[in-house]
């Protein structure tokens, strides 16, 4: 039996009545046997329901009574997200990423990553130009920027334009905030490369 797929009391007890020999005795609803079997029925119905429940309780993404003992297993975020006003989504997100983490240094590896912590980005690679390979209108790459690497982050940043009449001194032109995926990323990333940033308007 599947997940989703807790019977009902009356299924339960039907079950259990059809389980019984037949018979003129024995063939009579709604007394007291039929009693006995919806009580037994719904007993039965909890233990289902538990185990389709603790079923969900096995995964990070759709885990609450067991979250916090992923957390627990997992021990301290090596980049402190843990330790800010994560909401339960997140909380999921955050324990199923670390749980599932298989490492890996490819461009599909870190997208994949940072798609578990609900962020889309895409990376650039850069080359060192060529004699005889440029077109015009290419920019002049130097030697040794094939190990800088760019992660695009959409979102996070926003502009408020400032208004004459409407604005005033001290008014804020935009907020910026950092992704919790830099971290992630920065500590993952190959040895030998140097990793950027850069975030996209809102």
């Amino acid at each position: 039996m599947g997940a989703g797929m807790s019977r009902t009391v009356d299924a339960i007890t039907a079950s259990l009545i059809r389980k019984f020999a037949t018979g003129w005795g024995l063939g009579k609803r709604g007394g007291v046997r039929d009693s006995l079997f919806k009580a037994i029925a719904a007993a039965l119905a909890d233990v289902e329901q538990g185990a389709e429940d603790l079923m969900r309780e096995t995964d990070p993404r759709s885990a609450n009574a067991l979250l916090t003992d992923f957390e627990r297993c997992l021990g301290p975020d090596p980049c402190g997200r843990d330790q800010g006003n994560l909401n339960v989504d997140q909380r999921r997100r955050l324990a199923h990423q670390r749980w599932t983490a298989r490492g890996g240094q490819s461009i599909p590896y870190f997208v994949s990553l940072a798609a578990r912590l609900g962020v889309a980005i895409t990376v650039e690679e850069y080359w060192p130009s060529r004699a005889g390979g440029l077109r015009a209108g290419q920019r002049l790459r130097p030697e040794g920027c094939q190990f800088v690497w760019k992660v695009n982050i959409p979102g996070l940043v926003s502009v408020v334009n400032f208004k004459a009449g409407a604005s005033r001194a001290g008014h804020s032109l935009g907020s910026f905030a950092v992704s919790s995926i830099e971290c992630e990323i920065r500590r993952l990333k190959p040895a030998h490369t140097t990793v950027v940033f850069s975030y996209g308007g809102s």
